[in-house]
């Protein structure tokens, strides 16, 4: 699997994860209404909070940069180390966010050296009507 992948499947997973671990965090403070947590249940809650915060932020993160990407393909083609100058988004996570977008349809790339990246027409239409 290319590491764009693991990483985009890792993101899914955890994203995936975040309501049970939700549910986990009210079920502990339910239940500390009615006792105290052992000492394996605050660890729980604490392991929980950390991974919810975690997921909430790299999904904070990734719909900012994705929105900056869209943003400078909006304006002209670009090609990643274009981007990268364009939005100040590390290569890494233009590659990563490019990978989603055209695997959604959004973005498409020519077949050139480097390769340059533009909005699907219908894509572009779309976001300069809303």
């Amino acid at each position: 699997m290319p590491p764009e992948r693991r990483e985009e499947a890792t993101h899914e997973a955890f994203s995936e994860l975040r309501p049970h671990l939700e549910a986990q965090l009210e079920a502990l403070e339910t239940l500390e209404w009615l006792r105290d947590l052992t000492d394996v249940e605050i660890a729980r809650r604490r392991a929980f909070t950390m991974l919810v915060s975690v997921v909430r932020q790299d999904e904070e993160v990734k719909g900012l940069a994705r929105d900056r990407i869209l943003a400078a393909l909006r304006l002209k083609a670009a090609t990643k180390s274009e981007l990268q100058r364009r939005t100040g988004i590390s290569v890494s996570t233009i590659r990563n966010n490019l990978f989603g977008l055209i695997k959604g349809g959004e973005v498409v790339g020519d077949r050139g050296r480097p390769k340059t990246y533009q909005l699907v027409p219908s894509v572009s239409r779309k976001t300069s009507q809303g």
